[in-house]
């Protein structure tokens, strides 16, 4: 047995030594013209071999061709689609001799690819043949004795140049193994490449190199790996080579979405962790996100997308809804924050508007909640469409705080500026459900009606532009003392609390109305007597305006007295303006209007405020029964109320006030 083993290894040493003699004493350079009029039939290109074709010397023959192109589409860019250093093929000797064709290793040195598509979309990956389809079947049947078990690529440039949007994209190669028992076998990929310097892999498994090379249903498990994100894609693919066909399961898992801004080019928030899952299927020019599950830190998102490219402008339709959507977490802050520190609140960075013209988008999303850092939107649906750079959202109702609010959005980002033009109503918002005002202010169920239009390319621009009209209306409630924790969110409480003479140590103000009517030409929002707070004790009625273009106030407060005595004048009188900006409104003194009448700070601190109210600078008590009613403009003809008791006091005392007045001013000259 031992004897015949040692002539059968020694049948197949001789018969080894004997091809490899064979194989180094052919001159393979002669099958040159044929290898390339095969590959022109079947692909309808050029194929050049401009360096020799020849065989390493090894105990596994290697086939060595140099310096190899193959051509572009005649429309393409560049003339040549693949140009290469080297390739080498090491065959296997024994299946030789059964005229089987077993390549152990195909290797790729310095590939350089060119892929891209025209303007109307045509790739240049697709081949035109001049055989039949028959020919072609039977071509790709005779590999069947052809076995490649391991492709090796290295150092591999791969270009894409995408005709319709002009993106061009680059990716460098360090490494690709594919590997296969068999033509009908499962093909394993392995790549290492990267993209903008950082590391991305590919690890997985597609069909068999019979079904890629047939353009047939082909399997496909792969994951992807970049940057801490990791991509799965699982399923089947109908035309492989034509990127057709796509049934497959999707997930996508990472930390933080901030690790991916230097692999997309651009700062993405520092928020986490995100997980999405979906299926994605396609037509001839249609893709289907189907049951999507998408989970980003707090907040979830699910629902079908499809997207059409039939038109010039792809169509994006979408029914989503989520349990909640954070927008605080979402959100970047960063800007916000150096707004604040600038002193504005509308941002002047341009938006953009021509990307709208870009698609075209039909979307209705349903949420549960959705989150600020003010306050929360319960059962909000909107259905917003864009259709050739105009969006519109309409209609547009949520819950704010216990009110429903119902309106509608337009821009039209047409032009070179975009024109916005928008309603919205609130009824019955209760001001203690809002985070900033939560214990705060009781009751007090707030109506707010905005009707506006503006026209710009920021947002700022579009604030100095706008017009329209703004109505806020309160109801009765009750104002606590710390309210004045509240004077970014509103400042109409704010002046409550600072201006109302009767407030002090941990006393509640009862209000029983107030109004805020601006009229907005041109992006100067102006009232006249349209800011009105009444309380049990006094009134206080607001003239002046807001210039939208520097968000500088300038409101004139009148303060009306419905009681007299424990009067805080000291404190009335030294703020009676309110002026600052929107980012930071502030009390303003107004002096020059206490000295105008003749009586100084002092010498009102010194008689208590009645020389204040017998001078006039304080009304009289009740001079407006109604001020949120003069306010809305509805004030009718009243009677003149009766003088109250307070009032009889205060016009008992002018005469001798005067007297006061002057000794002190003696005191304080």
């Amino acid at each position: 047995m031992r004897k015949t083993l040692k002539i059968v290894s020694s049948l197949i040493a001789i018969i080894s030594i004997v091809v490899i003699v064979i194989i180094n004493t052919t001159d393979i350079n002669q099958y040159k013209g044929k290898v390339t009029d095969l590959v022109e039939d079947a692909t309808g290109r050029t194929l050049q071999i401009r360096g020799d074709l020849g065989f390493a010397l090894s105990l596994v023959p290697s086939l060595v061709v140099e310096d190899v192109t193959f051509s572009n589409a005649l429309w393409a860019s560049k003339p040549e689609m693949i140009s290469l250093q080297k390739f080498e093929i090491k065959i296997a000797l024994l299946p030789l001799l059964t005229g089987d064709i077993q390549i152990n290793k195909l290797i790729l040195v310095n590939p350089d690819i060119l892929l891209e598509t025209d303007k109307k979309g045509m790739k240049n990956w697709v081949f035109s043949t001049t055989k039949t389809t028959d020919e072609t079947t039977n071509a790709i049947d005779q590999t069947a004795s052809i076995v490649v078990h391991n492709i090796q690529i290295e150092n591999a440039s791969i270009r894409f140049i995408d005709g319709v949007s002009g993106q061009k994209t680059n990716f460098h190669i360090n490494e690709i193994i594919m590997a296969s028992e068999g033509v009908d076998e499962p093909l394993s990929l392995i790549i290492e490449a990267a993209y903008n310097e950082l590391p991305v892999s590919v690890n997985g498994r597609l069909g068999s190199l019979k079904q890629l090379m047939a353009n047939n249903e082909s399997s496909v498990d792969l994951t992807v790996k970049a940057s801490g994100a990791e991509l799965s894609l699982k399923g089947q693919l109908s035309k492989p080579m034509d990127g057709q066909g796509i049934n497959l399961a999707v997930t996508f898992s990472i930390d933080s979405l901030a690790t991916l801004s230097k692999l997309v080019g651009s700062e993405l928030p520092d928020f986490g962790p995100v997980n999405l899952s979906a299926t994605l299927t396609n037509n001839k020019e249609s893709y289907l996100i189907q049951s999507l599950d998408l989970k980003a830190g707090h907040s979830d998102l699910s629902g079908d997308v499809t997207v059409n490219f039939a038109n010039i402008r792809p169509t994006i339709t979408a029914q989503l809804k989520s349990n909640l959507i954070d927008l605080d977490q979402i959100s970047d802050n960063e800007e916000s924050n150096q707004t604040t520190k600038k002193g504005r609140i509308f941002p002047s960075n341009p938006l953009g508007f021509n990307k709208l013209n870009s698609v075209n988008v039909n979307v209705f999303i349903n949420t549960k909640k959705i989150k600020t850092s003010s306050m929360i939107l319960a059962d909000t649906n909107i259905k917003a469409s864009l259709k050739r750079g105009v969006l519109s959202i309409k209609p547009l109702a949520s819950v704010i705080a216990g009110g429903k609010l119902t309106g509608s959005f337009n821009l039209n980002g047409q032009g070179d500026s975009a024109i916005l033009s928008t309603s919205i109503n609130l009824i019955g918002l209760e001001p203690n459900q809002l985070i900033d005002l939560n214990n705060k202010l009781l009751g007090a169920k707030t109506d707010v009606m905005i009707n506006v239009t503006g026209s710009g390319t920021t947002i700022s621009q579009i604030m100095a532009n706008l017009n329209g009209k703004l109505v806020v209306k309160v109801g009765q409630g009750i104002l606590k003392d710390n309210i004045t924790g509240a004077l970014g969110i509103d400042l109409l409480t704010k002046l409550v609390d600072v201006l109302n003479p009767f407030s002090s140590g941990n006393h509640e103000t009862k209000l029983l109305c107030g109004v805020v009517n601006f009229d907005i030409e041109n992006g100067l929002a102006t009232t006249d007597k349209g800011i009105a707070i009444s309380t049990t004790q006094m009134t206080i009625v607001g003239s002046g305006g807001i210039n939208l273009k520097t968000e500088a106030i300038d409101i004139g407060i009148r303060p009306e007295a419905k009681e007299v005595i424990g009067i805080n004048v000291g404190k009335l009188t030294s703020l009676v303006r309110v002026g600052g900006t929107l980012a930071k409104p502030k009390p303003a003194a107004n002096i020059l209007g206490a000295v105008s009448t003749g009586v100084t700070v002092t010498t009102a601190v010194a008689t208590g405020g009645l020389s204040l109210l017998a001078s006039g600078l304080l009304e009289r008590a009740n001079a407006d029964p109604d001020p949120c009613a003069t306010a809305l403009g509805q004030k009718s003809a009243t009677k003149q109320p009766e003088k109250s008791t307070a009032t009889k006091a205060g016009d008992a005392v002018k005469n001798g006030v005067g007297a006061v007045t002057d000794t002190l001013k003696g005191l304080f000259n």
